[in-house]
């Protein structure tokens, strides 16, 4: 059954398609995010990698203990058996998966097929070898199936998630190659999510977030598979999921944007005080502040200033902008030498 062509005649269900234009705000918002996070994007993502390798390597079953995992994530430690060499080249397909589709190269059978042996051994795993009732083999039949989604795509004959989850229920059913078909089902998925242009799972671990959702997609998966060498698959359970993903991962992302911009700000107080405190004459104005940090807004320096008045640190002598200030602090006070969080102990 070709799942592709009965998308012409498809009705998006009204709920499927408010969380689809949800989605699609997000991803209008994705150069708002990307200039938000650009002082952080490398650490960001440097992290995204081992946690996707630490939840992907958790989600195959590999039999290694947290403390171990984590040091060959983030050290680098040298594996010292299968199972070791098994998260060496998870961590691998992960930056690999992402290289290619950042630069929005697409996939065909033996790139997955790539990954899997990356991870489980050189070849370990093959493309089965099984024929189809229509006497077409089962590899050709998963091959056009890739074929169709990356012309689909390409031309834009219909939304991407939806061509997405087509292909991930094709492979969950199809089971294209010897062995791992799950695994090579959740890489390509990351990987057409990633072609979609979620920036989210740039900087959220999809792998930790497809954790948390993978008993109801497996659920919906196989309700709508039922009878599939006779049926159209049955993808709006499945769809519905995949947004709700994709939603919970931008919601992550927002969450950390927000903590980010609050360090941000906390850092920028914490450096302008100090300017007050050692740099500043015992008279001084918000333009001699203003030439030392130039990309300070009025609203932050004003903040600062109200907030040492009120801590009877400087005072102001005039009101409007051009107003002076000065500082009543003490000379001998700790402060000026160790900073405004010093705190007198006994």
């Amino acid at each position: 059954m070709d799942n592709f062509e009965i998308l012409k005649h498809y009705t998006i269900p009204s709920d499927v398609l408010m969380d689809m234009l949800s989605t699609y705000r997000l991803l209008g918002m994705n150069l708002e995010y990307e200039e938000k996070i650009k002082d952080q994007a490398k650490y960001l993502r440097n992290e995204v990698i081992e946690k996707d390798t630490f939840f992907l390597a958790n989600l195959i079953g590999v039999d290694i203990t947290d403390n171990r995992l984590r040091l060959l994530i983030t050290k680098n430690s040298l594996p010292k058996n299968k199972e070791e060499q098994m998260v060496v080249g998870i961590k691998k397909v992960v930056n690999m998966i992402y290289d290619k589709a950042t630069n929005h190269l697409f996939f065909n059978g033996s790139d997955i097929l790539d990954c899997l042996n990356l991870i489980y051994g050189k070849t370990t795993i093959k493309f089965s070898n099984a024929i189809l009732e229509n006497k077409v083999s089962l590899r050709l039949t998963y091959e056009r199936i890739l074929e169709k989604y990356q012309d689909w795509f390409k031309n834009d004959k219909f939304e991407h998630i939806f061509l997405s989850v087509i292909v991930f229920m094709e492979m969950v059913n199809l089971k294209p190659y010897s062995n791992h078909n799950e695994l090579a089902a959740i890489l390509s998925l990351y990987y057409m999510i990633l072609l979609s242009d979620v920036i989210s799972i740039h900087y959220v671990s999809f792998f930790e977030t497809y954790t948390t959702f993978k008993n109801k997609i497996d659920t919906a998966v196989a309700k709508g598979s039922i009878n599939y060498q006779d049926n159209y698959l049955k993808t709006t359970d499945t769809v519905r999921l995949v947004f709700e993903l994709i939603a919970q991962t931008y919601s992550t992302l927002q969450e950390m944007i927000k903590k980010l911009t609050q360090q941000e700000r906390a850092f920028k107080s914490d450096v302008i005080e100090v300017t007050i405190l050692q740099k500043m004459p015992v008279y001084f104005t918000k333009d001699d502040i203003r030439r030392i940090h130039p990309n300070a807004s009025d609203s932050t320096i004003n903040r600062i200033l109200f907030k040492l008045r009120d801590e009877q640190i400087i005072m102001p002598l005039g009101k409007g902008r051009s107003a002076r200030w000065m500082k009543i602090i003490s000379e001998n006070d700790p402060r000026l030498i160790f900073g405004l969080n010093y705190e007198n102990k006994d």
